[in-house]
C-alpha cells in the first residue's frame, strides 16, 4: 500500500521546513496516485505473496519521494522500495535503510576524503548518482571514488560518466539485510551493471539479520570480466585502484581499512579529531612546562645574582674591617 506521510510547514527533525507552497496532506489512494506528476517509474503495489526466493526478511526497505500532485501541492509519498526504484532512484528520495547503514557509509566516506585530500583530482562521493549512460540504471553507491575529475569541488546533483570523462576507479555497496530482494540487486545486478559500464572493483560490504556482521567481498575487473579478489591471509580485500586494504572488524560491526604496503590504518574523523585535541593538550603541556622551568631558571639566577652581591657586599664589609683593625694597631703602636 502506498501512503503519504503528512508534513507541516513548520518542518520536523527528520524533514526539513516546506516552502509555503506545499500544501500537506494525510491520505494518499492508488486512484489518486495515478493523476499525481511524478518523475521516473513508481512502485506497484505490493502482492500480498511473493515467490519464496523473493520473500523478505523482515517488513522491508521504504522510499519516501516528493510528487507533484493536483494544482502543484507537494506531497511525500511512502512506498515499498523496488529494485527497479533501488536502480535508479530520483534526487532527493530518501531509503530508510537503518541507522548502522548510514553510520557505516558516512564513516567509509570520511576516511577516503581525508586519505585522498592531498589529491585535488580524486572525488570520493556518497550517495550520488551515477549517470552511466542511455539505457542503463542511475544508482546512488553509498561509496564512489572517482580519480582524474577536473573539478572536485564543483556542486554536483548527479555525477555524470560522459560529461565528466571519467568513471569511478572503486564502488563500494553496503547492503542491507531489510530486504532479500534489495539484498539481491546489491549481490547480483550491481555487479552485472558495475562490470558492463567498466568500474575496475567493485567491493560489497554484506550481512544478514541472523547475526548482522559485516563480510566482505569484491571484484576486479579482467580480460574475462569481474573476477573475485581474494583475502590475504589476514582476511584483507586489496583494492588495487585505491592502494587500500579493506577488512570487516573482529566483532563484525565496522569496515576498517589499511594503507598498503605499510598496513598504516585509515583513522576515523573521531580519531583524528582526539589525536589533534591529544596533541594540542600535550603541547600546551610541554609550553607551560617550558614556562614553568624558564621561570625556575630565571629565579635561581635571580638568587644567584642576589647571593653574589651579598657575598661581594660582605667582602667589602671584611676588607673594611680589617683596614680599620690595621689602623687602630698603628695608631697604638705610635702611642
Amino acid at each position: 500500500m502506498l501512503r503519504a506521510v503528512a508534513v507541516s510547514s513548520a518542518g520536523s527533525a527528520a524533514f526539513p521546513r516546506l516552502p509555503p507552497s506545499f500544501c500537506p496532506v494525510s491520505a494518499i489512494s492508488l486512484t489518486d496516485l495515478g493523476s499525481l506528476t511524478i518523475l521516473g517509474a513508481m512502485a506497484e503495489p505490493v502482492r500480498k505473496q511473493r515467490a519464496p526466493e523473493l520473500l523478505d526478511e523482515e517488513p522491508g526497505i521504504t522510499l519516501q519521494r516528493w510528487v507533484e500532485g493536483p494544482g502543484g501541492r507537494m506531497e511525500l509519498v511512502e512506498m515499498p522500495l523496488t529494485p527497479e526504484l533501488f536502480l535508479n532512484p530520483q534526487v532527493g528520495d530518501h531509503m530508510s535503510q537503518g541507522s548502522r547503514h548510514f553510520n557505516t557509509a558516512r564513516e567509509i566516506v570520511d576516511r577516503l576524503e581525508d586519505f585522498f585530500r592531498p589529491a585535488p583530482d580524486v572525488l570520493v562521493t556518497g550517495d550520488l548518482k551515477h549517470l552511466f549512460g542511455p539505457g542503463l540504471s542511475e544508482p546512488s553507491p553509498d561509496v564512489s571514488v572517482i580519480r582524474g575529475v577536473r573539478d572536485r569541488e564543483a556542486d554536483r546533483e548527479s555525477f555524470d560518466v560522459g560529461t565528466e570523462g571519467v568513471r569511478p576507479c572503486l564502488i563500494l555497496e553496503i547492503v542491507s539485510p531489510l530486504s532479500s530482494r534489495i539484498r539481491k540487486a546489491d549481490l547480483e545486478d550491481k555487479v552485472v551493471l558495475y562490470r558492463r559500464v567498466g568500474i575496475p572493483e567493485y567491493l560489497i560490504v554484506d550481512s544478514q539479520l541472523r547475526d548482522r556482521r559485516f563480510r566482505l567481498r569484491g571484484y576486479r575487473l579482467g580480460p574475462s570480466g569481474y573476477e573475485p579478489i581474494e583475502p590475504d591471509a589476514e582476511g584483507r580485500l586489496l583494492s588495487e585502484t585505491t592502494g587500500l586494504w579493506f577488512q570487516a572488524s573482529p566483532d563484525g560491526r565496522r569496515v576498517l581499512m589499511f594503507e598498503h604496503p605499510s598496513g598504516r590504518p585509515l583513522p576515523t574523523r573521531r580519531e583524528i579529531e582526539e589525536k589533534a585535541q591529544a596533541e594540542a593538550q600535550a603541547r600546551k603541556a610541554a609550553e607551560e612546562q617550558t614556562r614553568a622551568e624558564a621561570e625556575a631558571r630565571r629565579a635561581a639566577e635571580e638568587q644567584a645574582s642576589a647571593e653574589a652581591e651579598a657575598r661581594k657586599a660582605a667582602e667589602a664589609e671584611i676588607a673594611r674591617l680589617r683596614a680599620e683593625i690595621d689602623r687602630l694597631r698603628k695608631t697604638d703602636t705610635l702611642h
